[in-house]
């Protein structure tokens, strides 16, 4: 596909589209919106003014004993929410065949294949705290090239904080999407080199108008690669544009009027992914309506703590004249005073109401927030009564499945477009098998998959949080155990549901052989009760040498061969006379077996 048949906009059209998403009054009560959630989740001085105003000097800011309940409360939030769900692929109920299952097990591990190479656990743990923070979270679909030279479909997050989207579908999905952020200059120069002297040039009044055009901009595909690790944390770099539709995505240099790069489209589907919590019609945070909660408890913490001050640095009060001139205090001060007069001090009116208000403004910060006094290993009994810590508890369940619910579904949406990507890829670039590797249902793999024929149109994936995603480690194996004896789930399902436990195939061999090395010793032990000196003799080696159970174990149970009686073997002989008619002599084994 040659780029004069790509319908490619120009640099106007961008530019243009890309200003309707980031302009108007919501967009930009938004971005106000973000920006303070920003600061206090952020936390430090820039949190506190985010509060409290931006009067005060970041100094002061510093020492102000206002605690961050919203960046506590995200952490715990997101640690719950980050897991990745299990990658399914089921089988068609009219298709349970041997290789049907075969290839649904392969496209599973091509799944996560892809999950290892773009570190998906790290990706998922930011998102995890962009999403109930700013309200939505989105991936572009990408490449990413291993050490090797191989192509992988792959999946980037952008900032939501730099992040626009266009309208929302009844899928909750936006057909278009802007990304405004700040590049190093001499990393977009590096990048883009055949721009690099534009890139370089810092003459803000040049504004010439390139539009794209096949000499201006040399045409990219997803096979050039070019890296996009260019994340600009000082905020000081140039401005660019990322644009993305159903054509495919821009990169855009406002400050030279150019388009730098265009890679197209080749999914069916755009080629992002986004990732939008459940509100009630506009893009809000979990913590957006609580801030002023917050900001009150700033306050009265700050009016606590002068209060304290005041009551324990009390002023002293002379009525009367002091000879010496001035009051001294210590263990060793001596003040002179003439008669008549008094020294006192105010008496201690300490705002007790004040620490109440506070426990009452936290109490409806948690119950709003969802943010349950259990997450921080305090006590229920000092803070609310049973019937408030179960609200808690539940309000906190029920908006875990709801986030865990947006992501599940933000990732089978990401796999259906990887899975096609690499189809496309390997289609254009002519290459037959890649090799892949990774740790999936608690064992190791290490294998060549054939894009084409493995995948082979079939784009749909599940995915699924274990019976027992969200508990902590303690609570997974008593649960566990529990639904174990219960019958609901079975020995490998407890497993794979258990942090750290690698290999679960190797353990079930281990405990397989474990029980019939168990069941063998016993008979051991009951024949040597039984008088058996070859028993006793193999019970002795194995207390002996119980690293070798299984080799003692085979010579005591070595099959001898079986003794026949004279009887039986007149008889054998005179079977085989018959079988040979009669004939005289002894039959060879040939004869006798009709050889």
């Amino acid at each position: 596909m040659g780029i004069e048949n790509l319908d490619i906009k120009s640099y106007k059209e961008i530019v243009r589209n890309a200003s309707e998403l980031t302009s108007g009054k919501l967009v930009q009560e938004r971005q106000i919106s973000k920006a303070r959630i920003k600061a206090i989740l952020n936390g430090g001085a820039d949190g506190i003014k985010a509060l409290l105003g931006n009067t005060m000097e970041t100094s002061d800011a510093d020492l102000l004993p206002a605690p961050n309940m919203l960046q506590s409360g995200i952490d715990r939030l997101a640690q719950k929410i980050s897991g990745i769900p299990q990658v399914r692929v089921d089988v068609p109920n009219d298709n349970d065949s041997t290789r049907s299952k075969m290839r649904a097990d392969k496209l599973e591990r091509i799944v996560t294949n892809y999950d290892d190479k773009q570190n998906l656990n790290l990706q998922l743990a930011q998102a995890s705290r962009w999403l109930p923070g700013y309200g939505f979270c989105a991936w572009v679909i990408t490449t990413k090239r291993d050490t090797n030279g191989f192509i992988y479909p792959s999946a980037e997050l952008r900032d939501p904080y730099d992040t626009f989207p266009g309208n929302f579908g009844p899928d909750q999905q936006p057909r278009e999407m802007a990304v405004v952020r700040r590049v190093p200059r001499y990393k977009l120069a590096q990048i883009y080199p055949e721009f690099a002297d534009e890139i370089l040039k810092v003459d803000e009044d040049e504004t010439a108008d390139n539009n794209y055009s096949e000499t201006a901009t040399p045409f990219m595909s997803y096979e050039n690669n070019r890296e996009q690790g260019w994340e600009d944390n000082t905020y000081s770099g140039v401005r660019i544009i990322e644009y993305y539709d159903m054509g495919g995505t821009y990169v855009v240099f406002p400050e030279r009027n150019m388009i730098l790069d265009f890679i197209p489209n080749v999914l069916s589907t755009p080629p992002f992914v986004f990732m939008k919590r459940i509100s009630f019609d506009h893009l809000k945070g979990q913590y957006d309506h609580v801030i002023g909660l917050m900001s009150m408890m700033a306050k009265i913490n700050i009016m606590s703590s002068i209060a304290m001050e005041d009551a324990v640095f009390t002023e002293t009060n002379i009525s009367g004249e002091i000879e010496s001139g001035q009051y001294r205090k210590g263990r060793f001060a001596v003040n002179y005073l003439a008669p008549g007069t008094q020294v006192s001090k105010p008496m201690n009116n300490m705002p007790y109401q004040l620490f109440q208000q506070v426990d009452r403004l936290e109490r409806q910060l948690r119950m709003v927030g969802g943010y349950p006094v259990t997450d921080d290993s305090q006590s229920p009994n000092s803070f609310v009564t049973g019937a408030g810590l179960s609200e808690l508890n539940s309000t906190m369940s029920l908006m875990i499945n709801e986030y865990r619910e947006i992501v599940k579904q933000a990732l089978e949406d990401m796999d259906s477009k990887r899975l096609e990507l690499d189809v496309v890829l390997s289609y254009s670039q002519g290459i037959a098998k890649k090799p892949m590797a990774g740790f999936l249902k608690g064992s190791a793999f290490s294998e060549n998959y054939k894009p084409l024929a493995d995948i082979a149109g079939d784009y749909n994936t599940r995915r699924i949080y274990g019976v027992m995603a969200g508990f902590d480690e303690p609570q997974k194996i008593v649960t566990g155990l529990q639904l174990l004896q219960a019958g609901v789930i079975d020995v490998e399902t407890l497993q794979d549901n258990i942090d750290g436990l690698e290999n679960i195939a190797k353990v079930q061999e281990r405990i397989r052989k474990n029980k019939a090395e168990g069941v063998l010793f016993d008979s051991i032990l009951a024949r040597s009760s039984q008088g058996d000196p070859a028993a006793t003799m193999a019970a002795i080696a194995i207390y002996e040498y119980p690293n070798e159970v299984t080799e003692i174990m085979k010579q005591f149970y070595t099959p001898e061969e079986p003794q026949m009686t004279p009887e039986q073997e007149a008889l054998i002989q005179q079977q085989m006379a018959q079988a040979m008619g009669g004939q005289g002599g002894p039959p060879t084994m040939a004869q006798a077996f009709g050889m």
